[in-house]
């Protein structure tokens, strides 16, 4: 948990240090590679904290953030995990892909925790599905599908992808860049989603 905290801290912390950084007037789109960046890696981090958080769950008893202890159904290591779920994909939602699932897809995470009989996997899959984030006495929308939608963009930038950015976006959008930096809570919008991950992690660990 710390150590994701303290990744998501690094990648709003170069984020920031790029503000004005150069745009690519490139074919069909300008983009910002620094930003971009930034955006990925995000979006990774996020991705590889519900892949810890399952696998670590499934290996053996642990001790969530309330204090109270989950105890998986079997006990799996991260081999067999993953082999579990490939041999098992049939009839499930586990979107397999180059041998890993849809970790960060709420509805795959569902399946996932559901096979793998994990005491704590409705507490995992309620944050990452909560419709509402708390920030202090802020409530916020869940981020995640527009981090997700902005992250596909910078990934395949094509017209369609972008119009799934539009249907975020709360003023005349102007460009990437403008629309994670735009002010939200007091906040670029992209500090507020590094919010809302440790937020939501904090209480999948709960």
């Amino acid at each position: 948990m710390d150590d994701f905290v303290r990744e998501l801290d690094e990648i709003e912390s170069v984020f920031t240090n790029h503000k004005g950084a150069r745009t690519v007037v490139g074919f069909q789109f300008a983009y910002t590679p620094a930003e971009d960046g930034c955006l990925i890696s995000l979006w990774d981090s996020w991705t590889r904290f519900v892949r810890s958080i399952v696998i670590y769950s499934a290996s053996r008893p642990v001790t969530g953030l309330s204090g109270n202890t989950y105890v998986p159904t079997n006990n799996r290591n991260e081999s067999q995990v993953l082999a579990d779920l490939i041999a098992n994909r049939s009839g499930n939602n586990f979107r397999i892909n180059n041998g890993e699932p849809a970790w960060a897809d709420p509805n795959c995470l569902a399946d996932i925790v559901n096979f793998l009989g994990l005491q704590n996997g409705y507490i995992i899959v309620n944050a990452v599905g909560a419709s509402t984030v708390h920030l202090g006495p802020i409530a916020v929308a869940n981020p995640l599908k527009e981090i997700r939608l902005c992250r596909n963009f910078v990934a395949h930038k094509s017209q369609p992808t972008l119009n799934d950015v539009l249907a975020f976006a709360r003023s005349p959008f102007v460009d990437l860049s403008t629309h994670l930096r735009e002010r939200r809570s007091g906040i670029e919008a992209f500090s507020e989603w590094k919010d809302c991950l440790a937020a939501l992690a904090s209480s999948a660990a709960f």
